[in-house]
C-alpha cells in the first residue's frame, strides 16, 4: 500500500508536465487540464528540430540583425507553394522570434483595414505593403513530395550577396502532416497575380499523402 502512496506524487508531476502532440487530423482526444498547457500539432516539433539546425549552422546572423521568412515552395516548381508550405514559414517566424532574432513580418500593412468580414492586419497584395523594408537576410526553402512525406530544406541568405549563412534538412513524414497536400489548391505566382490552381486536377505520379 505504501508503495502504490509513494508513485502517485509522481504520477501526477508527470501528468502535469505532460504536452500533449495533435497530428491536425483526429479529434483532439485530451482531457481539460491538458489544455493547461498548450498543446503542439507534431509540424511544431518538426519546425523546432530544423530550427536548431539553422542556429547551430549560422555564421552571419545576429540578434539584431533583420530577417523575413518567405513561403516554402514546391522543388519543381519554384512560383509554387500550398499550405504547408505557408505552415512551415508561420512555424519558423515562432521559433526564430522566441529565441531573440529580429524577424520582419513584412506581409503587415501598417494599417488595420476594418471590413464586415473582420479586422484585418495582413495582405498579400503587394500594392498594401510597404515599398523598402529593412531586411538583411531571408530564411526561405523547398519541399519535396516523396513516396512517405515532403523533404524539406532550409536556408538562410543574405539578401545582397545571395550566400548561404545556414541551413538545415529535414524529412516530414506523411502520418505526421495531418490532411492531405492536395485537398487545397496550390498558389503560384504569374505576372506579379497570385493563381490558385484547380485542386481536382492530378498529374501524373502525383502523390496524395493521407495520414
Amino acid at each position: 500500500m505504501k508503495k502504490w502512496l509513494a508513485l502517485v506524487p509522481v504520477l501526477l508531476l508527470t501528468a502535469c508536465a505532460y504536452s500533449p502532440i495533435y497530428n491536425g487530423k483526429e479529434p483532439y482526444p485530451g482531457s481539460q487540464f491538458m489544455l493547461m498547457d498548450s498543446p503542439r500539432h507534431t509540424l511544431d516539433f518538426f519546425v523546432e528540430s530544423m530550427t536548431e539546425d539553422l542556429v547551430n549552422s549560422n555564421t552571419s546572423v545576429s540578434a539584431r540583425t533583420p530577417i523575413a521568412i518567405t513561403s516554402f515552395v514546391d522543388l519543381q516548381n519554384m512560383d509554387a507553394t500550398n499550405w504547408l508550405g505557408n505552415s512551415v514559414s508561420e512555424g519558423f517566424i515562432y521559433q526564430l522570434q522566441r529565441r531573440g532574432f529580429k524577424v520582419v513580418d513584412y506581409k503587415t500593412t501598417g494599417s488595420i483595414q476594418v471590413t464586415q468580414q473582420g479586422d484585418f492586419a495582413f495582405s498579400r497584395d503587394w500594392k498594401d505593403l510597404a515599398k523598402e523594408q529593412d531586411i538583411q537576410y531571408v530564411l526561405t526553402g523547398t519541399m519535396l513530395r516523396q513516396e512517405g512525406g515532403v523533404l524539406v530544406n532550409a536556408r538562410v541568405v543574405g539578401m545582397q550577396s545571395r550566400i548561404v549563412v545556414a541551413s538545415a534538412q529535414g524529412f516530414l513524414p506523411a502520418d505526421r502532416i495531418g490532411r492531405d497536400l492536395d485537398t487545397l489548391n496550390s498558389i503560384r505566382t504569374q505576372d506579379g497575380v497570385l493563381i490558385r490552381s484547380d485542386p481536382t486536377i492530378r498529374q501524373p505520379y502525383t502523390v496524395i499523402l493521407r495520414p
